[in-house]
């Protein structure tokens, strides 16, 4: 059956070829039309294509081509359900691929594309209709891997863990979840991020259907879903995108430019079809799939030439960025836009200014490594590391930032948080405590990978469960009650996430005392003011002395020594003070405490 449906509306077609189109998934890849689908592919070097699949009996059977627009079409009576392959032949050579813009693919070990039914009935209206980009609202994201997170034999699907997340994320106070990539890729150890399937759920996980049920699960729970994404780079693997057309269709013709450090192929942004392609692929899961945020991952490797700054910036791939940004911002005005951005690439975030990349928020990759760096130094060196904790307080308004202790932190030999903090076994677990409060205190948004609330000694292995058994040991347990609390208190104070990118929101109170390392600050917004104390030594201070110029009652709200979480201060301090006198605190070694301040007489619960 010969139709000349896909000859109607070339100006979509040119769109998407000149680079201004976001809507390539309404174009390509196969298309519900009558009694079966209409199969589209750009491929404009390619001498022939062949479709074979389910409804073929796996024989091939020859696309047209249209010259003129470089693209390969064809109807055929095929029904959801059936799997299909493209053959690609250029100058002699039949290589077989999966379909670019394939919703579904193949279980691992092979690779055929899968028509599914894309129809799902959404009951979030609520919760997307009062969404937004959370500037002024608490934001703590809990990051999970969805084959790990609570493993059950080979293969974990989006179903079976979402109850127990759900209940997890609601019962710890965190706001968000974000799942690490989801697109279809071939090598399990590569967690997602190096893709074959641009717009396919990867069939590790469940179908289209279980994701999107997933996600609206978590939306008639109140929280929020953010996605990997890899913009960068896909897999080498030759039914992907590899010479798709028998030419460097989607990458650089350029041996310097075309592999990635990891092996991968970087994506060419310099051809129109490649940012029509992207751009498609990230308005296709925010649309179809509901999520309220994206994070974009390795944007460094794309702001410069495979990251490294001494071969410049890669203006290409900036203005692809940037157009990126806009037109998902114009399209999907209440979705995050993320970037994990270790460079110190100006106005990434666009706040300060209109010539930005038009990021929302930035992973603060300088506040992870200098923190990090701190606490593995041995107690009674830290005044020598002293800035290390300083210096973010002096550009924390400079980007939305966001402070990530994210699962790059806790593989590869790199130890589990708890064992990066120095110290006997003891002092670990009172150290940890101090970091995470530091963390959720300081300005900026938060995000924690999965096991961090348990302190667990296991690094994470993608292969093995989060070992949830730990918790039956006391000091996990107690530990983990420590997180929820201190989520609690985070996600339920202004001051602690209205003014995260506004100088007047955070204020030092002790910056410089390097020989204790003890710091001390405050966090104020709307009437809501707090102080936040944290002993970053293994010294005892039996009487640390702040001076305040004002009448004030000091009510402790947090204290890691509290009995709750296995300490020993019995009860919470409430300090009065009087103009021109001094608040007398005693700080046990490695002690974090968090006070809120009101005005005299201004008592509250």
């Amino acid at each position: 059956m010969e139709i000349n449906i896909i000859e109607t509306d070339h100006e979509q077609i040119k769109n998407y070829i000149s680079g201004h189109a976001s809507n390539g998934h309404e174009i390509f890849g196969p298309i519900p039309y009558e009694d079966g689908y209409i199969f589209r592919v750009y491929a404009p070097n390619a001498d022939q294509m062949f479709i074979r699949g389910d409804f073929s009996n796996w024989e091939n059977h020859e696309m047209s081509k249209n010259p003129e627009y470089g693209y390969f079409y064809i109807f055929k009576n095929a029904k959801i359900g059936d799997f299909y392959k493209l053959v690609v032949v250029k100058d002699g050579n039949w290589v077989e691929h999966t379909d670019p813009f394939a919703r579904a693919m193949d279980y691992e070990g092979d690779f055929a594309s899968l028509i599914v039914d894309e129809n799902y009935e959404f009951n979030d209206d609520e919760f997307i209709r009062n969404r937004s980009k959370n500037f002024n609202k608490p934001m703590n994201i809990y990051e999970v891997h969805i084959g790990s997170w609570l493993r059950y034999g080979q293969n974990v699907n989006f179903l079976d863990v979402v109850d127990k997340l759900i209940a997890h994320i609601k019962d710890m106070n965190y706001t968000h979840v974000e799942i690490m990539p989801v697109t279809e890729y071939p090598f399990y150890p590569s967690w997602g991020y190096q893709s074959t399937g641009f717009f396919a759920t990867s069939s590790r996980y469940g179908r289209p259907e279980d994701f999107k049920k997933f996600i609206d699960l978590m939306h008639q729970n109140g929280i929020g879903v953010i996605l990997d994404v890899v913009a960068v780079h896909f897999a080498n693997d030759y039914y992907g995108l590899k010479t798709f057309d028998g030419t460097h269709l989607y990458e650089s013709p350029y041996k310097g430019l075309t592999y990635s450090e990891w092996g991968s192929i970087n994506f060419d942004y310099s051809k129109g079809h490649v940012k029509s392609f992207m751009k498609s692929s990230l308005s296709y899961w925010i649309e179809k799939f509901h999520l309220d945020g994206i994070r974009v991952d390795a944007v460094s490797y794309m702001i410069y030439y495979n990251g490294n700054e001494n071969r410049g910036v890669h203006e290409d791939n900036i203005k692809f960025i940037s157009d990126l940004n806009k037109t998902l911002a114009t399209n999907y005005p209440n979705v995050m836009l993320i970037a994990e951005d270790s460079s110190s690439y100006p106005l990434v975030t666009n706040k300060n200014s209109d010539e930005g990349l038009g990021f929302d928020y930035k992973w603060d990759m300088g506040w992870m490594n200098d923190t990090i760096k701190y606490f593995e130094v041995d107690s009674f060196n830290r005044s020598m590391y002293h800035n290390k904790i300083t210096f973010s307080m002096f550009y924390f308004q400079n980007e939305r930032f966001i402070l990530p202790l994210s699962h790059d932190e806790v593989v590869h030999l790199k130890k589990p948080m708890i064992n990066k903090m120095s110290g006997d076994y003891e002092s670990k677990f009172k150290e940890l405590k101090v970091l995470n409060t530091y963390q959720m205190t300081h300005p900026g948004k938060k995000l924690n990978f999965m096991g961090n609330e348990i302190a667990t000694f296991d690094e994470w292995n993608e292969n093995e469960s989060i070992n949830w058994d730990i918790k039956n040991y006391p000091v996990h347990d107690d530990f983990n009650r420590f997180i929820k609390d201190l989520n609690y208190i985070y996600k339920n104070n202004p001051a602690f996430y209205k003014k995260d990118y506004e100088e007047d929101g955070f204020k030092w109170i002790v910056v410089d005392d390097a020989s204790t390392s003890v710091f001390a600050y405050e966090r104020i917004a709307e009437g809501s003011r707090f102080l936040v104390v944290l002993n970053m030594a293994n010294v005892y201070h039996g009487r640390y002395e702040f001076t305040y110029d004002e009448d004030l009652i000091f009510i402790e709200k947090l204290n890691t020594f509290s009995p709750t979480y296995g300490g020993a201060k019995d009860n919470y301090r409430e300090i009065e003070i009087r103009k021109g006198e001094v608040l007398r605190l005693e700080l046990w070694e490695y002690e974090a405490c968090v006070f809120e301040i009101l005005e005299k007489n201004e008592k509250t619960n």
